[in-house]
């Protein structure tokens, strides 16, 4: 009985550093392009006469793009944006109307937008 124990605590030990390997690293991401697409925020902001909205930012491969305050599917307002890529997983967004801007991260996993306040955006 002990022999078999043994034998199977073996086993199962070899199994697991055979399988170890298996899981690879994530795809590596790429930084200059990750921003393109549509990303909305996890929050909601508030608009005249209880409004709620959440603001989606909508990113083109030509480094234009626009953010909307959208409520429920309801765009309240826009603004054309430019876009540029900074660092390893950084950008600069500027407002067209306003000259402001803001910078962007995107989180190590690729799955979250951050701003400079620390709202967050999902891919959507």
């Amino acid at each position: 009985m002990k022999k078999t124990a043994v034998f199977a605590v073996l086993l199962l030990c070899t199994a697991a550093v055979l399988t170890a390997g298996c899981v690879g690293p994530a795809e590596p991401i790429d930084y200059p392009t990750a921003l393109i697409g549509d990303w909305k925020s996890e929050g909601t902001y508030d608009a005249p006469g209880d409004v709620k909205f959440h603001m989606i930012y909508h990113f083109n491969a030509d480094n234009t793009g626009t953010v909307v305050a959208d409520a429920n599917g309801k765009e309240l307002s826009s603004i054309d944006v430019f876009w540029g890529y900074v660092d390893k997983n950084g950008y600069i967004v500027g407002y067209t109307t306003t000259g402001n801007g803001d910078y962007l991260y995107i989180s190590e996993d690729g799955k979250k937008l951050v701003n400079e306040f620390g709202e967050t955006f999902k891919r959507i």
